[in-house]
Parts: structure tokens; C-alpha cells; sequence
């Protein structure tokens, strides 16, 4: 079974929990275990869209990874946490911020920028989670990172008078990007305190709300809510019909030549997407094997 699933994750679950639940339901319908994986973390209190991956599907990842992400994300001002979220307890407590100052400087939070982490997140710390060490009381630092905002933009704010309580942004990002962080970046530029309160993920890897099912709903019915591989493919590379001679060479190891751009493509063969190549040079070569055509 190489496909996927669009789930809508809701706020209380690990995204493991997520995938567990759903490689269970998928091995029991078809009588044998499944290989699964996520397609990038939301966090327990998170919702949204979450792209569980089958099979061969699972090897997508990396090619996802950089592909924007919508998230709709509420700030909480005059209050700190430890997690920098609405789990934690709280740390320290500020003023609030004016309105007009925080709908200033948002612009400067758009574009390619230096973040770091928070410390209760799944950052690998010489072979131990971030979020275990942080809990276990540890001392450590986090290096910062160069991430990509697309676009912030206000959707609702909580006001008492001049100044904010709270706003709900609408945040286009890259791959790797932490809310929470710009949620805590945010109020430090401002001079005040916030933490993230709620975080929905309205898009993944080009699939948004609409195209998601719950986890009831896939539990339900495994069979009927995956989704090809070519669905996924096409909206993360362009899909190239190869014939039976290309097929053949690139299963077999070998590399072609093309009249395409350098970059990623996916080649089909006979319906079936069969692997993903990289072309340098006008040359092509397989750095991806999905599945064999039946």
C-alpha cells in the first residue's frame, strides 16, 4: 500500500498518536502491517493538517519539507509560559502592547529570518529531544535558524482600547518554521510578554480543510480515504510520462538524457507514478523509488 491521508488532527494528540491510529485501522483492513510516517509535526495542542503517509509515500518527505505551510495562530499578550504555549505555566507576566505598535512591526517578521527554536519542541540535542530536556530541567541553548515567512496578516484582534490582548494572525511559512517563535519574538520586539493560545494548520504540502478527513472518519473507513501517491506528487514537482525504454533504464540504475530544466520531476509510467529524478545537466538520474508498475 504506497498513498496517503489528510487528516484533521485535533488539539489533545501527538501527531505519533495520529499515525499510529491510522497505520493500525490500514493494517487491519488489509490483513498486513503498514509502514507509516508523518509529513511534518504539529504539536499535541495543534489542529489541522496533518499528512500521514504509507508505503513507499513515506520517502516524500524531504521533498515536502520546504513546501509552505497556513497556519491560523492566536497571541495571548501580558503573559509568558514556559512552553510558549497555552500548556505551560506561566513564567512572567507584562503591559500590554498598543495595537497600532504591533500591527507595525509585523512587517518586519515576513520574509527570510533568523528564529530559534522554542526549548519545548522536538529539536534534536545530541541525540536527545529538546522537549525532554526542558521537562527534565536542563540547561541548554538552541542555535538559531534562517526560516522563510511568506505573509502574516490580522484576522481578529481583542482590544482594550489602544492597547491588544490578543490577535489571530493568518501566517504563510516555509518548512521548519516555529509559530511559537514568532509568537515570542513578536513580544519581545514589543517589550511585553505573550504566549501561543491556539494553532490550527489550515494548509500542507498544497492540500488544505477541505481536503481532510478526521480520524474517526479514516478509522472508519482506512480503504476509502487514501489518497495515490500521484495526488501528492503533483502538487510538490511536474509529473513526466516516461516510455518503456525510460522506465526500464532508470529502475535499472541508469542515468538518461532529457531536454528538461535542472531540478526535481516525477516520471509515470503505464498510470503509475514509479519514481522521482533529479535532471542536472540535461542528464537524469532516479534519487527516489516510489513503486514498481503492477
Amino acid at each position: 500500500m504506497n498513498g496517503f491521508a489528510v487528516i484533521n488532527k485535533q488539539g489533545g494528540m501527538s501527531s505519533s498518536d495520529v499515525v499510529i491510529k491510522c497505520r493500525n485501522a490500514l493494517s487491519k483492513a488489509l490483513g498486513e502491517k503498514v509502514k507509516s510516517g508523518h509529513m511534518g509535526t504539529l504539536d499535541p495542542m495543534a489542529e489541522g493538517i496533518l499528512i500521514v503517509a504509507f508505503g513507499n509515500a513515506t520517502r516524500l518527505f524531504d521533498f515536502l519539507l520546504a513546501k509552505q505551510k497556513s497556519y491560523i495562530a492566536t497571541f495571548v499578550f501580558g503573559e509568558d509560559r514556559d512552553t510558549a504555549d497555552a500548556t505551560g505555566k506561566v513564567v512572567e507576566r507584562s503591559s500590554l502592547p498598543r495595537y497600532k505598535d504591533l500591527a507595525d512591526i509585523l512587517v518586519n517578521f515576513i520574509g527570510d529570518i533568523m528564529q530559534t527554536p522554542p526549548k519545548y519542541s522536538a529539536v534534536n540535542v545530541n541525540g536527545v529531544r529538546a522537549y525532554d530536556m526542558a521537562r527534565a530541567g536542563k540547561d541548554f541553548q538552541l542555535q538559531p535558524k534562517k526560516v522563510k515567512v511568506g505573509e502574516i496578516s490580522v484576522i481578529d484582534s481583542t482590544l482594550d482600547g489602544e492597547y491588544c490582548k490578543s490577535v489571530t494572525l493568518s501566517i504563510q511559512c516555509g518548512g521548519g518554521t516555529y509559530i511559537r517563535s514568532i509568537c515570542t519574538d513578536v513580544a519581545k520586539s514589543l517589550g511585553v510578554c505573550a504566549y501561543m493560545s491556539a494553532l490550527t494548520r489550515s494548509e500542507c504540502g498544497g492540500f488544505d480543510l477541505k481536503d481532510s478527513v478526521t480520524l474517526n472518519e479514516f478509522i472508519s473507513a482506512p480503504l476509502d480515504n487514501i489518497n495515490d501517491i500521484k495526488l501528492i506528487v503533483g502538487k510538490i514537482m511536474p509529473i513526466i510520462s516516461a516510455d518503456s525504454d525510460t522506465y526500464f533504464d532508470i529502475r535499472n540504475g541508469k542515468s538518461i538524457d532529457c531536454n528538461l530544466q535542472d531540478g526535481n520531476y516525477a516520471f509515470e509510467y503505464d498510470g503509475k507514478v514509479c519514481f522521482i529524478v533529479e535532471v542536472n545537466g540535461k542528464s537524469a538520474k532516479s534519487i527516489c523509488f516510489l513503486q514498481e508498475k503492477e
